[in-house]
């Protein structure tokens, strides 16, 4: 029993180990971003969870397999959120994925063409892209409201505020 638990394990270590070497094949001779992307996030899939298996079949049941596990969920997890985020971006930037046309042969492609609701969300900001105002910041000094355009924080109405020890209620 012990003899095909290692065999498996050896297996499964192999194969996570082939699609991985599959990935870096593909990175390198992929002709775009976004097929770049595919080739690597497959191979990272498969090769996460065939070489987790391999090595929790190895480690036997203790609380190492607990900690490959959680591992493994969170290298899945992050892994497929960072290539969509990768994506988007790539898309929002104007990046065109290589597509084949009638002929076979390779053309950039504007996804608006093939999906026209893309272009809607295209045109709006990535939430990262989006300016938020902090306490301090915007029309809004952190001495009062800036009056002139040039004017730099804490030049704010200087000749507003009374002098020092007089109108304080002291």
């Amino acid at each position: 029993m012990e003899n095909a638990l290692d065999v498996l394990s050896w297996f499964a270590l192999v194969l996570g180990g082939f699609f991985y070497f599959v990935g870096a094949v593909g990175l390198n001779r992929m002709p775009d971003l976004f097929t770049r992307m595919h080739a690597v996030s497959v191979s990272d899939s498969l090769g996460v969870g065939l070489l987790i298996l391999g090595m929790a079949l190895h480690s036997g049941l203790s609380l190492v397999t607990v900690k490959l596990v959680i591992i493994m969920v969170v290298l899945m997890w992050t892994g497929s959120v960072a290539t969509h985020a990768l994506a988007r971006a790539a898309l929002h930037d104007g990046e065109k994925p290589v597509l084949a046309d009638a002929d076979g042969n390779l053309v950039k492609t504007d996804c608006v063409e093939i999906f026209p609701e893309l272009a809607v969300r295209l045109a709006a900001p990535l939430t990262s892209e989006a300016v938020e105002e902090g306490p301090n910041e915007g029309p809004m000094g952190a001495d009062g409201p800036l009056d002139e355009p040039g004017q730099q924080d804490g030049e704010a109405n200087r000749d507003a505020r009374p002098p020092s020890g007089q109108g304080e209620g002291r």
